[in-house]
């Protein structure tokens, strides 16, 4: 439940497929397979022996849901050593629901989840499983694209202003910023209309890539446009043919890097293809829409602007003395330049990938309470399979 939903640690890919066929034959032949859904009934009085047939009925209600493949509990099935709570207050109801994970995330849980999130006389549930905790998790990713969004556009104006001293540079790099960013999401819209499923974690993808991507490119041929304006006319064609072939050789450098991921085997990659993949794909769509807009879109932004982009003088003289001095002591500068980063990236030394539980939402979250009082007060064994 709680440590991988998927695949168990140390699970290859060939143990991660003998999974997925025992659990497709379980569907076939017995109309059962393991549970994706968990409701944690808690006894308001007393212990859950005293509930057994509201208990009961909760179990017979699950089953009859819709969309619901098959269900049992404490009360149906026993197993006390699992299925009950050591102090006796709190039993599990276990259900199947057939079909992919999208249609379990959107199309039953959005009506199962409040229907049986309930508190009455004698019990209490709350609604739990691996599909639900990535339902409330793609929510709360949407919630904080919302709120990187907000975070994120005013500070990027206001260093960008910083940077070049002219609003009309700062509005337009960060607007290739977010060329790149609407550029991914459409490109990944492509990949939704053919049918596959793209993980909500893309949209953050493309948000984090696209503002990155697009003013770092968008910085680089500015800085060559001013570069070039004194020499004449043609400034613009002559930061394409330099700045922007460069730009097109880091986008292609970027994308490739990204597209390695193809290869990782990881068994949640393997058994969920796509899911995995689309975030990989967010991540090339970002490069390439970045790419685009910096070669494609800005230059015709710097026709026009023209001069309206050019240097202040102040901030022209105070960028100056900073290269020179940089050039002048390039070892002593670049060592400490080099020692922030290594200091930046040490956390990375400690770091474990695995799959995102419900520990990654907030300790507010109900299904987030429900696994805390699971892997609290029932045997780990039991809620580990349970999701």
């Amino acid at each position: 439940m709680a440590k991988n939903w998927y695949s168990e640690p140390g699970e290859t890919p060939a143990s991660a497929a003998i999974a997925i066929l025992a659990r497709q034959a379980l569907a076939d032949h017995f109309g059962t397979g393991s549970p994706n859904v968990a409701l944690l009934v808690t006894a308001r009085d007393g212990d859950v022996d005293a509930i057994a047939a509201a208990g009961t009925r909760l179990t017979g209600e699950l089953r009859a849901f819709a969309g619901v493949g098959d269900a049992w509990s404490y009360w149906t099935r026993g197993n006390p050593e699992t299925l009950r709570s050591a102090d006796r207050r709190q039993a599990l109801v276990l259900a199947w629901l057939p079909g992919s994970a999208d249609e379990v995330r959107r199309g039953v849980l959005p009506a199962l989840t409040p229907a049986f999130t309930r508190e009455d006389a004698e019990l209490t549930v709350v609604v739990g499983g691996g599909d639900e905790v990535f339902r409330q998790v793609m929510q709360q990713a949407r919630q904080d694209f919302l709120r990187a969004e907000l975070v994120i556009l005013p500070l990027v104006v206001l260093m960008l202003w910083w940077v070049y001293r002219r609003v009309a540079a700062a509005l337009v790099t960060l607007g290739i910023g977010l060329f790149a960013v609407a550029g991914s999401l459409a490109l990944l819209r492509l990949v939704v209309a053919a049918g596959v499923d793209v993980s909500t974690f893309a949209s953050n993808i493309a948000l984090a890539m696209g503002i990155g991507l697009g003013v770092d490119y968008g910085l680089f041929m500015i800085f060559r446009f001013r570069e070039e304006l004194p020499h004449g006319p043609g400034a613009v064609g002559r930061t394409v043919r330099t700045a922007g072939r460069t730009v097109v050789f880091s986008g292609a450098t970027v994308a490739a890097s990204v597209a390695v991921l193809f290869a990782f085997p990881f068994p949640f990659l393997s058994s969920f293809a796509w899911a995995g993949l689309a975030v990989v794909l967010a991540a090339v769509a970002v490069v390439l829409a970045a790419v685009a807009g910096a070669v494609v879109v800005l230059p015709a932004a710097l026709a026009l602007l023209g001069r309206r982009v050019d240097a202040a003088p102040r901030a022209e003289r105070f960028w100056g003395r900073v290269a020179a001095r940089v050039v002048r002591r390039p070892l002593r500068y670049g060592g400490v330049a080099l020692a922030l980063l290594l200091l930046l990236g040490a956390p990375v030394l400690g770091i474990r990938f695995g799959l995102p539980d419900d520990r990654v939402l907030p300790s507010s979250a109900p299904v987030r309470q429900l696994y805390d009082q699971i892997r609290a007060g029932f045997a780990q064994e039991e809620a580990d399979a349970v999701g």
